[in-house]
């Protein structure tokens, strides 16, 4: 081998080596970015904010039950449902507000009480009726207009209303203020306890939330398939939305550097 040819495998090995280097101080630097820190602390930090509803949301039910025909109990069912659905639009109701969420029909069994056979075989039950429900949800800006439905609806043949909730369109935007609210909170406090503690502020290496839901207003009544539509004026209930609370909790945890 000349001189020449040993110059470049010298070369070669040099630049391997200096490759090999690099990569494992890039490797040991990545790793030493995943683990956690052996120094660090958490911050916590609060946010508030108040919804005021806007639209008020309640379903309600048609259950007709008993009969044989289940076709038939269907027509019967639907024409009730019909009935609620136009007085609903008579009061200005738009279609975009009535949202049929349920629509079952179910045989009601008998079970017979005579003793199975000596094989195991029992009696199977008997079909002695069905069920048809039908449950449409109806949504309303005007919380006065809410509460004479939730009379009205009833008094038109519906046995069953229940889960009267209020929303309100600007929800997202409260909460992210309140989250905006919280983080800054936590934050300025991290920076206030590096400067009292005399070390900078690292890497924050994570982020948790809790944000507790408020409580929903229910209002429930019902009935069996012997409620019927009545010609009376139904006393409207009073329907009051109030407001809701929210709040967001985070806590930060940073590097001590």
């Amino acid at each position: 081998m000349d001189w020449k040819n040993k110059d470049y495998l010298k070369l070669t090995i040099i630049g391997a080596l200096i490759i090999f280097a690099l990569s494992t101080i890039a490797f040991v630097y990545a790793f030493s970015r995943t683990v956690q820190p052996a120094s660090a602390f958490t911050v916590t930090g609060e946010g508030k904010g108040v919804i005021v509803p806007d639209t008020a949301q309640f379903t309600f039910t048609v259950l007709t039950e008993g009969g044989t025909d289940p076709a038939k109990m269907q027509q019967d069912n639907t024409k009730k449902v019909n009935v609620i659905i136009q007085y609903l639009k008579d009061q200005g109701i738009a279609d975009k507000d009535i949202k049929t969420e349920n629509y079952n029909i179910n045989p009601q069994y008998s079970y017979t009480t005579m003793p199975c056979r000596s094989d195991g075989a029992c009696p199977p039950p008997k079909i002695n009726g069905y069920s048809v429900s039908q449950s449409v949800s109806v949504e309303t800006k005007d919380f006065k207009l809410a509460g004479e439905l939730l009379s009205g609806v009833v008094a038109k043949g519906a046995n069953q209303v229940y889960g009267i909730q209020f929303t309100a369109e600007n929800k997202d935007a409260i909460e992210n203020e309140a989250r905006m609210q919280a983080m800054k909170q936590a934050t300025d406090k991290a920076k206030a306890m590096a400067k009292s503690g005399g070390f900078r502020l690292g890497r924050l290496l994570s982020v948790d939330e809790y944000a507790p839901g408020g409580i929903v207003p229910m209002y429930g009544m019902g009935g069996g398939d012997t409620a019927v539509s009545s010609k009376a004026t139904p006393e409207p209930v009073d329907v009051q939305p109030g407001s809701q609370d929210i709040t967001v909790n985070v806590t930060l945890r940073y590097e001590i550097r």
